[in-house]
């Protein structure tokens, strides 16, 4: 079975603090629907004297009169049988330092992986999910690279006679790939790896651009095109992981500006800081997309949409968000599906509209992916029926493509991949990188890739009675 034809995989982190969130934000155990994804990821374990050990004992064990959610959590297979559950340690809070000093010698290792071989089957997950942001990082050392391979190499074979699947989360910037992994090694190792393409700009940044965008926006600059979805992804490839093991982490959430200027709101545009906090998140420049969808009910709103960066920008005086939607989401599995990809991952649930205030459907966003993730032709209905208007003449930098919502789209898995090494031939023609219509039939379509000074050429096919629509870049009915 080639991986095009393997069944994908869908990752699905939670948030176990989301179940304190107060008001209509909070998310526990109850409210996650194990249907929608084939693993669900309970985030996050912590490194205690280098043992794994809970990070909320109160929350997550049923000791001491706690709430038990470790157990309730794995409890979900009995309503789902096939999906699987894993424990994730690490995360950006817990650093790197803990890890890099559990690393560096085969006795700190050595009692790291014995300690998970107890805490796995005491608790019920089927699984590890390491997420050390990030190895050689934020104090860590040059020795963490190959650590990190001896690590991930001693929890593999004392996982292999209890069947555990060991995962992880990567980094998507290159400069970290280069210093902190040796990828063939942890595709070696690893049952899945999940690169985590979210968090390319924000509001650190002075100007404005998308939390994650699957290709480079039109007219960004050449250190802006190193941050994509696409070039993450690519990079990993070329680094030397398999395509069977790299999974897509896409955003249940989008990162806001403040605007220095309203009439100024393109793309690179000034802005001063992050945007508003919303009701749940309550943190300035980050808003899930259950506050997101909420908020594009009230008047006021345009959204648009670069043809390259796929997803929305949602635009209101000075304020600036760029999220995820269901089309952008369904584009970004589209591209899972087209590489042979595994699959894709979420961060996180607790931030879909799980309640369906939003819309007719709960979890909109995790029921868009699982239906892109299938291999016959997919609808993806809207999620909202925002007003949006074209993007001004006079408008700053008029790069921006607006994209209404469709009422139906309806795009087929593109098959019948064939690469070829050379330019792009006379029937094929490369005016720059980009999906276009094949000339001679509108049932296929080309994708060109610029390598170097030349473009190398994918061709696909839609599904039976679609046809390529080259302005949105999906087939669709004719």
């Amino acid at each position: 079975m080639t991986p095009k034809q393997a069944k994908k995989v869908f990752l699905c982190y939670w948030g176990s603090w989301s179940h304190y969130i107060h008001g209509p934000g909070k998310f526990s155990v109850d409210d996650i629907d194990p249907a929608l994804c084939t693993h669900l990821i309970y985030a996050f374990a912590k490194l205690q004297d280098g043992e794994i050990s809970p990070y909320d004992p109160y929350l997550d064990t049923s000791s001491k009169y706690g709430l038990g959610m470790y157990k309730k959590f794995n409890d979900l297979k009995k309503r789902n049988p096939k999906v699987k559950t894993l424990i994730a340690i690490g995360g950006q809070n817990e650093g790197s330092v803990k890890y890099s000093n559990m690393s560096a010698t085969a006795e700190g290792r050595t009692k790291f992986v014995n300690s998970v071989l107890k805490f796995l089957p005491r608790y019920g997950f089927d699984g590890l999910d390491m997420n050390w942001e990030f190895p050689t990082t934020r104090g860590g050392v040059p020795e963490d690279k190959q650590n990190y391979v001896e690590l991930l190499s001693d929890l593999r074979t004392a996982f292999e006679p209890h069947g555990y699947l060991l995962t992880a989360s990567v980094s998507p910037s290159e400069a970290i790939i280069d210093s902190a992994y040796n990828v063939p090694q942890l595709s070696k190792y690893l049952h899945y790896i999940s690169v985590m393409c979210y968090d390319y700009f924000g509001s650190w940044d002075s100007k404005t651009s998308h939390n994650s965008p699957l290709r480079p926006r039109e007219g960004a600059s050449e250190a802006e095109r190193k941050f994509n979805v696409e070039r993450s992804i690519m990079y990993w490839i070329d680094k030397g992981a398999e395509t069977s093991k790299l999974v897509v982490g896409m955003p249940l959430y989008g990162r806001s500006f403040r605007l220095t200027n309203a009439s100024d709101f393109g793309f690179g545009a000034p802005a001063s800081g992050p945007g508003p906090k919303g009701d749940i998140l309550k943190t300035p420049g980050v808003l899930g997309f259950n506050e997101v969808c909420k908020m594009l009910q009230e008047p006021g709103w345009n959204v648009y949409r670069d043809p390259n960066v796929v997803a929305p920008v949602a635009v209101r005086n000075t304020t600036w968000i760029g999220y995820d939607d269901g089309q952008s989401l369904n584009a970004k599995v589209q591209f899972v599906n087209e590489l042979g990809l595994a699959g894709a991952m979420v961060w996180a649930i607790e931030m879909d509209d799980f309640g369906g205030s939003c819309g007719e459907l709960k979890n909109p966003l995790q029921s868009a992916i699982k239906s892109a993730l299938r291999p016959s032709a997919v609808t993806v209905e809207p999620l909202l029926q925002t007003s949006v208007s074209a993007f001004p003449e006079n408008a700053s930098r008029p790069t921006w493509e607006t994209a209404t919502p469709p009422t139906s789209t309806v795009s087929g898995t593109p098959s019948n991949r064939d690469v070829t090494t050379t330019p792009g031939s006379f029937l094929l023609p490369c005016p720059k990188e980009g999906f276009y219509v094949h000339p001679g039939d509108p049932h296929r379509f080309y994708r060109c890739v610029e390598n170097g000074k030349r473009y190398d050429v994918y061709n696909f096919e839609c599904a039976p009675g679609l046809v390529f629509n080259e302005a949105l870049e999906v087939c669709d009915f004719a």
